[in-house]
Order: C-alpha cells, then structure tokens, then sequence
C-alpha cells in the first residue's frame, strides 16, 4: 500500500498538459507555435511566391509603341509670302514606324482650299517639294498651311509643340492687267461680233454668256493672241464642244470654244508664240452657226470659287485695231 503515493504522482504527471515552447524562445531549438495562417505545421503545402511582375512605364514625352503615330520632325515653307508664277518650296521629314506614309499639304483660309497630294514617302528623310502656284490659283490673303500624313494603319500626324506640322504664309495676287494692243487677234480672217446676243452678260436659258462671240466662216484660222501655254485641250458635247485654254504670258487665261473638230493640232503643255496658229473656227457643241466663242480670265479659268470672267470686248477692239 505505499506504492499508492507514486502511482498517484506519476498519473498526475501524465495527466498535466504540455506546456508549448516559447515562440520566441531562442533556446527551445523548436519551430514556431502555430498561427492561424496555417503551414507545414498543419501539413499545408508550400506554394510557389510569384514576384509581382515589373510594369516598364514609358519615359515622361514617349508614345507607347502599340499606339505610335507619325510625327513631322521638321516642317517650313520658303518664302513666306507667295506669288503667282513664283516657285515656293515645302521642306518636311515624317518620321515614323512605317517605312513609307502618304503626304499632302493643304493650305487653307477662309473660302478656299488648296490640296498638294504628293503620295506615298519614305519616312525618316529630307523632302523637299516645290511647287509654283499659277494666277488666280489662290486668292490673296493669309493661309494656314498643314502637313498631313498617314502610315497604313491610318495613323494621322501626331502634332506635338515642337513638331506640330504646320505653319502659316502670305498670297499676293497681282492686279489685273488692263486691256493693251499688244497682242494678235485671235481670229485670222473676216468676222463680225453679231448683236446683243453675243455680247457678254447676254442671257441664255440655263446661264449667262461667259464670253465675246466672233462670227466667222468654218475653217478660219485661230491663232494665239500672246506668246501662251496650252493648259487645257477637250471636248464638252452639250456646250463649249472641242475647246482650248491657254495661259498668256501676261497671266491671263484665255477660251476659245466650239472649234471645228480634227482641226486643234496642240496637245495640253505646248508652248506658243503669239500669232501661232492652233486650230479652226467652228460650230461644235451648243453651237447654231460657225464662230469663236471667246473667254478671258485674269485670276485663272475656274481656279477659285473667286476667279470670274471678264467682258472681253474692250481687249478683242484693242487687238483689232492693230490688224
């Protein structure tokens, strides 16, 4: 019956918890005591810890490459104020991720527009484009000009402070030149200027008449009043017929309708003297008898919505008076 003693200490023993180990006790040796976010204590498996992956930001002035645009990295007009007749030279670089986009300036102003499409360029290049506007090509006043491009995505121009791909310049039309007897008169045989009907203003169905007629017989020579340049040679069936333009050294365009067919021999760019026979008096077209049906415009024929034509009466009387 002594043993009784031991036995209820040893079961005492047995039945005290165990105490855990001191988390931070460095001296156990154990590991952690468990935490509620579980681990290879409960028997969890490890998982892999992905690093959050780096996001490159593009520098402060950078385009993100998916959404690039062409830029003009250069862009100016010389000289600063154009004239008729005057060359003017546009010098621009596009730069882009697109080997090759499609260019056009525009100059524009209230009322009126002028397009230059030059095609498709090679980016990352000097070009240099000239162009000479002709009189009454543009109207006088102040233009804004742009420098538009397109990659083959559609990407436009992107326009930036310091490459915004515009700039600005002035036109200056000369006045017109007044009636003067130099020159020829472009009828080479007799003729008559008919009545009130052929005159200029005279009213007409469906419009006014634009010009001078001059009657006279089929076959007639036509000549060229000035030392010119044919701009324009074709054939309208239900009104002027076969007809010519021509740019007169003085600036001035000049029409000559319903002229006989097969008989122009001059091809759109010849160049003239003055005197040079170009074709025949005819009745093609909207026509009821043989004769010249003859337009001057000093700003250009139809350049602009404001280039109008002129009575041509007072110049035909002053080339007459010379014959």
């Amino acid at each position: 019956m002594r043993r009784l003693p031991f036995l209820l200490c040893g079961l005492t023993l047995l039945a005290a918890p165990a105490t855990a180990p001191a988390a931070d006790d460095p001296g156990t040796g154990g590991s952690s005591a468990p935490s509620f976010s579980g681990g290879v204590t409960y028997g969890q498996p490890l998982r892999k810890v992905r690093r959050a992956r780096r996001i490159h930001l593009p520098r402060p002035g950078a385009s993100s490459p998916l959404r690039s645009r062409p830029i003009a990295s250069e862009f100016k007009v010389t000289p600063g104020t154009l004239e008729a007749g005057a060359p003017a030279t546009f010098t621009f670089r596009v730069d882009a991720r697109s080997r090759k986009v499609r260019v056009r300036i525009v100059l524009a102003r209230a009322g009126a527009v002028k397009r230059l499409r030059l095609g498709y360029l090679r980016t990352g290049q000097r070009h240099e484009h000239v162009w000479t506007p002709a009189v009454g090509e543009l109207s006088a006043g102040e233009y804004d000009v742009t420098l538009k491009a397109f990659d083959d995505a559609g990407r436009r121009l992107r326009r930036t402070a310091k490459a915004s791909g515009r700039s600005h310049v002035t036109v200056t039309v000369p006045p017109p030149a007044p009636a003067t007897t130099a020159g020829v008169f472009p009828v080479v045989g007799p003729y008559s200027f008919g009545g009130e009907g052929s005159r200029f203003g005279a009213g007409r169905d469906d419009h006014v008449h634009q010009g001078q007629d001059v009657s006279a017989a089929e076959g007639t020579p036509l000549v060229a009043p000035l030392a010119s340049t044919v701009t324009w040679v074709d054939f309208q069936a239900g009104g002027a017929g076969h007809y010519v333009v021509m740019r007169g050294a003085d600036g001035r365009d000049f029409v000559f309708m319903h002229i006989k067919a097969g008989s122009i021999f001059v091809a759109k760019g010849a160049v003239m003297a003055a005197g040079a026979q170009f074709a025949q008096v005819g009745s093609t077209g909207s026509s009821s008898g043989p004769h010249l049906h003859f337009e001057i415009w000093p700003d250009g024929w139809y350049s602009s919505k404001e280039s109008q034509p002129i009575d041509p009466l007072p110049q035909l009387l002053a080339w007459a008076g010379t014959r």
